[in-house]
């Protein structure tokens, strides 16, 4: 079937190679230049200052479900200027150049330069069908330069960060969200605007297999839709040979059809793909260099799955091919560097709201508490061994005789819900829950939803406006009319890509199979939001999809496994997410599966569970699970729980820069989890690597990512001095250090010229005001920060109601200026203690107290 569907695809394109797409003629409005080619229309709309949205559209009516832009509003300040060879639609930042005689479009910044070109007679729209209904093969090429870096397309387990020349399959399973965003090192991005299964550089050469044998294996019990299920363990082998006729690089694509829980291929016997999970995504990717010859391939995967093996040689283009489209479309970004792509990107399909501040302090999570005592308790012992909490988590099953997945406590063991979540709120922790979109048809609340599930699905229709109202009102009455918090909604992709063959309020799954996800958050944002408007929203989902940032969402990576590979594929995957334009993520710390009763007293987990932990730090959210783990810190022994205590510390010390920093997200389109192309894209070396990040723009971050470490290597970026963390020391930038990794530390370096104010330790984020702060001030060049306070939880702030103030270091004359206050809120602390505390000036740290009460001040040296 494979082999047949490719021939078909290029009985369908050699056409278009052959014969190109023929320039007619061209129109122009206000809003946009639409220029008809030989076999459709090409049009060029501006959006904003920054992008421009590309559209090819042939007979088939363009998608009118265009759910992700809130600001689709044209910019009208272009000029278009034609010649004989050319049209050019000019906006102040950018350029869209199109050549008449190929039909090829070239973006320009705004000094000329080109930042992509479309690859010639790239451009594809090939009629196909799905589910009987017509559709198009849609298809874009673009040429790539050969040191050019790519990162983003959301969240992925396969271990890539440079993601040029490596193939992916877009769809949303547990582990992996897919994100059809790509952001370039030479400063553009790439929102490819499909709403269904994308193929990012599709491999269409086939290396045929033939199942060898089967081995049986244990059955493990994993967390499945309907509770927890056996999976089996049974393996198949799988051997291929192919002859290669060109020694390179080439992109290897392994499918397995379904999720899986072995991702292995070997190349002339040598591992290349080599991943063991309960789950995995069905398909996994990896780039390699072959010499000209035969070569022999074995995959090892479930016997119940079909894998199969594609390849192509890595080449400098970058693809994007979409089965099931309504028309070609994508909207490309440009910009002087990351945060202006990202923040382009953000004006147009939403901005972020501010999370509550107890969201940037450590979330207690596990798989799972059995009773609203068990909760109660838990939090009663973080007090009092004086850990810090803000919130406490309810994983699934607390609906017991209610039925699978509804939204409702079982009295037996959480009698009186309101009772309960009063007691954790007088303990001061807030309390998150988790909830399902597959609740039990045959449930007393599943009655309300009649008429609302997806036609021979376990799944709401949560694409029909009513029944987003319906799941609202039942998790409105049943939870948050009891004092919840937040909102954990798990299984959001729908699970097991479920969209597939399915139809839907808005039409055929397979146009919708990625954005499940985004209606569920909206769904809930928009639901609470109507409620009560006084209180935050705070969603913890497990997929996401372009524009579901504006509805308060937080993305974790799902159920990961938690050895040093797992750990390590985390953090690529993170930063890869984050510079899809979704600030805030996290991860299973110490990771879902685990090993059992022995992680208990393990050295060696607990080796790996630390590193995690500092890990978790300096992440955006802060959080701990594991399956079937009692995940508390004193479970691990006292070392384990004393180091936990110092790292929590240091988090709560760091609220009033990471609170400031979710203002710059809010405020500014920023991004808190930097990948190093976002401060350094002109440092080549500092580009490169993968494990190190800026966790806002002043604090470098290289999390140890292997066992029994004393001293790690961390490569610091030129143009900057470097500090360290714990003991001051000055290092020059552009070169690779040895930092002590030793008793319970992650290797952080601060940014000369930084200001970050630290905050006393506390056992949740309300316990104390910031009436005294220290500000540290790192010389060596100037710096500012902008200290962002307001009421904590709720959306006064979207009223005006908050302070700033700022601070500005001038390095050549020692001078701190503190600005005036600006803003009131109710609550604000109008008398300050600053202890200021300038580090890097002649060797020493010196030391300030100041008072202040709004004015501004000047401190001189």
């Amino acid at each position: 079937m494979m082999r047949f569907k490719i021939i078909t695809y290029w009985l369908t394109v050699l056409p278009i190679l052959i014969f190109g797409q023929h320039y007619i003629s061209y129109s122009r409005n206000a809003e946009e230049v639409s220029v008809k080619l030989s076999d459709g229309y090409l049009v060029l709309r501006p959006m904003n200052e920054n992008a421009v949205r590309i559209q090819f559209i042939k007979e088939i009516k363009p998608e009118e479900n265009q759910f992700v832009f809130v600001n689709e509003n044209s910019s009208s300040d272009f000029k278009l200027e034609e010649n004989a060879s050319s049209l050019k639609l000019k906006t102040k930042n950018y350029a869209v150049l199109f050549n008449k005689k190929t039909a090829q479009l070239s973006f320009l910044n705004g000094n000329g330069k080109v930042l992509l070109s479309e690859a010639v007679n790239s451009r594809k729209l090939i009629e196909s069908t799905v589910s009987s209904q017509p559709c198009y093969i849609a298809e874009q090429s673009f040429i790539t330069d050969k040191d050019e870096q790519l990162l983003g397309l959301g969240q992925f387990q396969d271990g890539h960060y440079n993601l040029k020349s490596i193939s992916r399959k877009l769809i949303q399973v547990n582990s992996q969200i897919a994100l059809p965003f790509l952001y370039s090192s030479k400063g553009y991005g790439i929102l490819w605007n499909q709403f269904g299964l994308t193929w990012y550089n599709p491999a269409d050469q086939s290396v045929p297999l033939e199942k060898e044998a089967v081995t049986n294996g244990e059955e493990r019990e994993v967390t499945g839709t309907s509770g927890t299920i056996k999976v089996s363990q049974q393996q198949a082998l799988h051997n291929g040979k192919i002859l290669i006729e060109k020694s390179g690089e080439y992109t290897f694509m392994l499918d397995l059809g379904n999720m899986d829980n072995r991702h292995f291929l070997t190349i002339d016997g040598k591992p290349v793909i080599d991943q063991s999970n309960l789950w995995l995504p069905p398909a996994v990717s990896t780039k390699v260099f072959l010499t000209k010859g035969e070569h022999y391939f074995q995959v090892v995967c479930k016997a119940t799955n079909t894998p199969s093996l594609q390849y192509k040689l890595a080449e400098d283009m970058t693809t994007f091919r979409s089965p099931h489209s309504k028309s070609l479309d994508y909207i490309l970004f440009a910009g002087n560097n990351a945060d202006e792509v990202i923040s382009s990107y953000r004006e147009i399909t939403g901005k972020v709201p501010m999370l509550p501040k107890w969201a940037f302090g450590y979330w207690q999570c596990r798989e799972r508490y059995t009773s609203a005592e068990h909760l109660v308790k838990t939090v009663e012992e973080f007090r009092k061994r004086n850990l810090p909490v803000d919130v406490i988590v309810q994983d699934w099953q607390y609906w017991g005789k209610y039925g699978w997945g509804v939204p409702k406590f079982d009295e037996q063991n959480y009698p009186e819900p309101e009772k309960f979540i009063e007691r954790l709120h007088r303990l001061h922790s807030r309390f998150s829950v988790s909830v399902w979109e597959n609740l039990d048809k045959k449930s007393e609340v599943a009655k309300d939803y009649d008429g609302l599930y997806i036609p021979d699905s376990p799944w709401i229709d949560i694409f029909n406006p009513k029944t987003q109202k319906t799941h609202w009102n039942a998790l409105n009455k049943n939870l948050f009319q009891n004092g919840v918090d937040s909102w954990w909604m798990d299984a959001t992709e729908p699970e097991n890509d479920a969209l597939v063959g399915k139809n839907t309020f808005l039409g055929i799954g397979e146009f919708y199979r990625l954005t499940y996800p985004f209606f569920v958050s909206k769904a809930v944002y928009e639901g609470q939001r109507a409620t009560n408007p006084d209180k935050r929203v705070v969603i913890l989902t497990r997929s996401a999809f372009p524009g579901q940032q504006r509805f308060g969402t937080i993305n974790w990576s799902g159920d990961i496994g938690w050895d040093w590979d797992a750990y390590r594929r985390q953090i690529v995957a993170g930063l890869n997410y984050s510079i899809s334009g979704m600030p805030y993520w996290t991860t299973d710390i110490g990771g879902f599966f685990r090993p059992g009763s022995s992680q208990y007293s393990d050295p060696k987990y607990h080796d790996i569970l630390m590193r995690w932990f500092q890990w978790g730090v300096f992440s955006p959210i802060f959080r701990m699970h594991g399956y079937q783990t009692e995940t508390e810190p004193w479970k691990y022994g006292e070392k384990v729980e004393s180091n936990m205590r110092d790292l929590m510390n240091l988090r709560y010390q760091l609220l009033p820069y990471i609170y400031s920093q979710s203002w710059e997200i809010s405020k500014n389109n920023s991004t808190i989890m930097r990948p190093m192309v976002m401060d350094f894209h002109k440092d080549k070396k500092a580009i490169e690597q993968s494990y190190q990040y800026m966790f806002g723009k002043s604090i470098l971050v290289t999390p140890v990512i292997k066992p029994n470490i004393e001293n790690w290597e961390v490569y610091l970026p030129k143009g900057y001095s470097w500090y360290d963390f714990y003991t001051n020391q000055k290092n020059d930038g552009g070169k690779t250090v040895l930092a002590d990794a030793s008793h319970n530390k992650i290797p952080l370096f601060i940014k000369s010229g930084s200001i970050i104010p630290i905050g006393k330790i506390m056992q949740y984020t309300s316990e104390k005001s910031n009436e005294e702060l220290t500000i540290k001030v790192y010389a060596g060049n100037d710096g500012n920060f902008t200290l962002y306070e307001d009421e904590g939880d709720n959306y006064n702030y979207e009223k005006g109601k908050y302070t700033l103030i700022h601070f500005k270091w001038n390095d050549k004359v020692r001078e701190l200026l503190i600005d005036k206050r600006v803003g009131i809120y109710t609550g604000q602390n109008n008398h300050r203690i600053f202890n200021l505390e300038f580090i890097g000036i002649n060797k020493e740290v010196i030391t300030r107290k100041v008072s202040y009460e709004g004015n501004e001040l000047t401190i001189q040296f």
